[in-house]
């Protein structure tokens, strides 16, 4: 008996929170839904496109990052002592960093109205 009654509390409880929720703004979620698709889409075909070149750039930077660290190692950098490794390795992380994938917000923003 008790059972059934916190069953039946529990049901009551989720209907009611559910008609709750203002209808507009489930009106307006589907009106965004609509133009999602073709951002969703967009995001997918230049995702496709800009992983392999993002992929090729930043092992084609920590590749050449490699070999003028190797060939500068020691020589003293144009700041405060150091030495061109830390400009170096700086450049090698960034072409690694960022985004890597286009989300679809991203699109939206860049093509979308």
């Amino acid at each position: 008996m008790k059972r059934k009654l916190i069953h039946g509390i529990s049901a009551a409880f989720l209907i009611v929170a559910i008609l709750a929720m203002p209808v507009a703004s489930r009106a307006q979620q589907s009106a965004e839904r609509e133009d999602n698709g073709i951002f969703v889409l967009g995001s997918v075909l230049l995702s496709i496109l800009h992983v392999p070149f993002k992929l090729v750039t930043c092992v084609g930077t920590q590749a050449s990052a490699a070999v003028a660290y190797t060939a500068t190692y020691g020589v003293e950098g144009h700041y405060d002592g150091g030495t061109n490794g830390k400009d170096i390795g700086e450049t090698a992380r960034r072409s690694c960093k960022g985004d890597w994938f286009i989300t679809p917000s991203q699109v939206k923003s860049d093509y979308g109205s």
